[in-house]
């Protein structure tokens, strides 16, 4: 999966403000140059590049007080669109805003994003400007969450946290959470010191028990994304171990790669969910988990 990362070189920054101009301006017969502000360099700024070097996505962010920061310049390459790209770059900027404190996230949306922004949370303010004589801007705000990791249905994260919690009380021994869920992954991390084994490493039963967690969590979301309720079961599990884990234990499902048609929990009484699960030592993969989940109606 491509990842979100910061222009470092010039080459880079070239493309990145290329991207920006060429979907957000060139449509329009803006200039070059047009495609930029005053608050360039005290901004943050992110992009989304492919294996060939491609910039493929561009978020920025800037803060306009010490509670109040501000999305401005997001914009997904034609032809790289419904890949979630803009989804990672929205969940990078709010990271980055709520870790300094702001209270508040606002920006002006495009009317045709506007279900998009929605989606993430964000609620309509007002009616803004009229750009270009054609394309209406709407005022949106999201305020600082409780979790703001969770990102997408809050509600359904916290009710799998707290089921965890009361059916799997080893769970909150071992501190594990929810981390994240958004439109392209799941993950949870694990309190280390909960977990440390005489090597002060985690135990191996504690990864295992990590990404079977976090496996079934994903299935819980799976089912709820399709309106669906079942049990649900480790009915099989396959488990490789890379490399001691020693910092910061963390276990993601990226969604797209889960397998299963959940659907035949309606027509056939149970359905079958294959989910893989990476674990990681901070940024370092350190084990490998695939588990068949069976859902019983």
């Amino acid at each position: 999966m491509f990842q979100v990362t910061t222009p470092q070189s010039s080459e880079d920054w070239q493309a990145y403000y290329h991207l920006r101009w060429q979907v957000l301006r060139a449509p329009w017969s803006q200039p070059r140059g047009s495609e930029q502000d005053d608050l360039e360099q005290e901004a943050e700024h992110r992009f989304i590049k492919n294996n060939q070097g491609e910039v493929l996505g561009v978020a920025r962010l800037h803060f306009n007080n010490q509670q109040q920061a501000q999305v401005r310049y997001m914009a997904v390459a034609e032809g790289n669109r419904g890949k979630h790209l803009g989804s990672r770059l929205l969940h990078e900027m709010e990271k980055i805003a709520w870790s300094q404190n702001a209270e508040e996230l606002v920006l002006y949306a495009r009317e045709r994003a506007l279900n998009f922004y929605e989606r993430h949370g964000y609620e309509v303010v007002e009616k803004a400007h009229l750009a270009y004589d054609e394309i209406q801007h709407w005022k949106m705000v999201k305020r600082k969450p409780s979790e703001p990791g969770w990102f997408r249905r809050p509600d359904w994260t916290q009710v799998l946290q707290d089921t965890w919690r009361e059916s799997i009380p080893i769970s909150d021994a071992m501190g594990i959470k929810v981390e994240s869920y958004t439109d392209w992954q799941f993950s949870t991390r694990a309190d280390l010191k909960a977990n440390l084994n005489l090597h002060n490493s985690m135990f191996a039963g504690s990864i295992y028990s990590m990404a079977t967690l976090t496996g079934w969590g994903a299935t819980y979301l799976a089912l709820r994304e399709q309106n669906l309720e079942g049990s649900i079961v480790l009915a099989d599990a396959n488990m490789k171990y890379l490399k001691p884990l020693t910092t910061a234990p963390s276990a993601t499902v990226v969604i797209a790669d889960c397998r299963g048609e959940l659907m035949e929990l309606e027509s056939e009484g149970k359905a079958k969910y294959l989910v893989p699960v990476n674990v990681y030592d901070g940024d370092v993969l350190v084990a490998k988990f695939e588990g068949t989940f069976v859902v019983v109606r």
